[in-house]
């Protein structure tokens, strides 16, 4: 694992990092296509990080305490998590973290991540890591709520509704790094 401070942040260049303006605009959607492409190229880890508690099941939990509830996906359904699994990712992680405990949530969490290939869906790591790309997702012709996001300079994604205004195929990780091609 590549992991250095970098502003009071820990540096995972393997990571690219999801976001996006609320429920509804595309995360998962994208997510899953980002992971569906990388996934013919090299092994992928899908994490899905949520403030929201879901039933789980005892077998899958890696880490739990009060606060914080790390799994592993290892079933087919309809929860995001699992449509990462689904779109082609090896191993696909899911955190339910209490708001207040996501930085110590990211303790717990970084002994089962990976080198390879991390595409995470989150609305609030970007406070504790730097990613190697951070996207952040609007519906086109909503306006953005969440500003503060973008003091954090995603690329910014544009959903039509039909499709994304991101090529995924610019999308790069090599050297454990991920990148955007230039067009």
């Amino acid at each position: 694992m590549i992991i250095s401070s970098v502003d009071n942040k820990i540096a995972l260049p393997n990571l690219l990092l999801i976001a996006g303006n609320g429920r509804n605009v595309g995360k998962t959607f994208l997510t899953c296509s980002i992971i569906n492409q990388l996934s013919k190229q090299t092994t992928v880890c899908g994490l899905k990080i949520t403030p929201h508690f879901h039933l789980h099941n005892k077998e899958d939990i890696l880490f739990k305490n009060n606060d914080i509830v790390i799994l592993e996906e290892k079933h087919h359904t309809q929860k995001d998590s699992s449509l990462m699994l689904q779109a082609g990712a090896q191993r696909v992680l899911f955190v339910m973290t209490k708001k207040d405990a996501l930085g110590e949530s990211l303790t717990h969490l970084l002994p089962f991540l990976p080198d390879d290939a991390i595409v995470c869906e989150s609305g609030g790591l970007h406070k504790y890591v730097k990613p190697g790309l951070f996207l952040f997702v609007n519906l086109e012709d909503r306006e953005i709520q969440k500003k503060h996001l973008l003091d954090y300079k995603p690329v910014f994604v544009h959903n039509t509704g039909k499709n994304f205004d991101l090529d995924i195929n610019r999308i790069e990780f090599s050297d454990h790094e991920f990148k955007l091609k230039h067009e």
